[in-house]
């Protein structure tokens, strides 16, 4: 359900659900359409650093589709890659440059392309605006060179929770209609006919996943600090 007002997270909720995940990951494995690696330590750690990246943006009220704050999705993915520790920024250096110019020089899959599709569908609805987001970073070529999956995931989830919906959090119940549908779309080419007629029911149908995570989630990975944007001493917390 959303809010109307920009949730913040819980990370522990969200770490519980990812440690879920781990433990029975072998199991789920077996209903995925192609062998996915599994969440190890270290991609669990990143990813919360992640969510934690995206709550500030939330909570600061950053425009992620601004032209002037797009090098932020750049940290998105290098957080979920790297961390946000200094050392491993540094031993994969060459790497993140080479994303940096991916990102920013690749016409056909980088941050130009998903600004000219965002300004195209910005009054679309919040489900089919995540879901487009997440298709256009996912698809080939895709927006990073690694992480897309992951970094996909949580720019879908910052635009929920700019709505007042909580993040999409992988959890046990939706490890197999997330990483199916995810196989399809990174095996589609951005542009041709055919992906003409298969898009948008792709686009559809995960719309309908998110909107369907948002609504059954009870997870309480989200809470809502009635006080937060109103800069009071006392804070109130509400999951939803």
């Amino acid at each position: 359900m959303a809010t109307g007002t920009p949730c913040r997270l819980s990370l522990a909720a969200i770490e519980h659900s990812l440690r879920e995940v781990q433990r029975h990951f072998a199991a789920l494995s077996e209903r995925f359409d192609e062998p996915r690696d599994p969440l190890i330590d270290h991609v669990r750690d990143n990813l919360l650093a992640g969510y934690a990246l995206i709550d500030d943006y939330v909570a600061r009220g950053v425009d992620l589709f601004a032209l002037q704050n797009v090098g932020l999705l750049l940290e998105i993915n290098a957080t979920v890659l790297c961390g946000a520790g200094p050392a491993n920024r540094a031993r994969y250096a060459a790497h993140l440059a080479a994303t940096e110019r991916r990102f920013f020089g690749d016409d056909e899959g980088g941050i130009k392309d998903l600004l000219e599709w965002y300004g195209e569908h910005r009054d679309d609805s919040i489900w089919k605006r995540a879901a487009g987001v997440y298709i256009r970073i996912l698809s080939k070529p895709q927006l990073f060179i690694e992480g897309n999956h992951r970094s996909g995931s949580l720019i879908v989830s910052y635009l929920l929770m700019r709505e007042g919906f909580p993040p999409f959090v992988l959890t046990v119940d939706n490890a197999e209609g997330y990483f199916n549908p995810s196989t399809v779309i990174r095996n589609l080419p951005k542009r041709g006919i055919e992906v003409l007629f298969k898009i948008p029911g792709i686009k559809k149908r995960y719309a309908r996943f998110l909107e369907q995570q948002a609504n059954c989630s009870t997870g309480g990975f989200a809470v809502l600090r009635a006080d937060h944007y109103a800069g009071a001493a006392k804070h109130e917390y509400r999951a939803i």
